[in-house]
């Protein structure tokens, strides 16, 4: 994605976007538990800002927004259990609980310290 980004944009284009990463330093024990409670991907790839540097982006903002991640899930995981007969309906009872399930374990690796959510900006060199 990052590369098509590249190739479309013209010189000073810019690019926004979140993503959930690991931090820096973890035990392989820490690695091992992030791995099973994020994105598929997430320890998959260097850092966001070293992926985007590969592909010629310059980072030029970068936010820790993991607190508003967490309080995301939080209150994503409280309505989908308010409307839970409604999205059961409409997902079916697979989907409804595999979208819970994801939502706790991203909420408690944010909470662990094990996940991190990041807002990048960078430019086209």
């Amino acid at each position: 994605m990052l590369r098509e980004c590249h190739r479309i944009l013209k010189r000073g284009g810019r690019i926004a976007g979140f993503t959930i990463h690991t931090p820096a330093g973890l035990s392989p024990a820490d690695r091992e538990a992030a791995a099973e409670l994020g994105p598929i991907r997430v320890l998959g790839f260097e850092s966001a800002e070293e992926l985007m540097r590969g592909v010629g982006f310059t980072v030029c903002e970068r936010a820790d927004v993991t607190e508003l991640f967490r309080k995301t899930c939080t209150a994503l995981l409280e309505t989908r259990k308010r409307f839970a007969d409604d999205l059961r309906a409409a997902e079916g009872d697979d989907v409804f609980e595999e979208e819970q399930a994801k939502k706790q374990r991203y909420l408690k690796g944010a909470e662990d310290g094990l996940l991190l959510r990041s807002f990048h900006v960078a430019v086209k060199s």
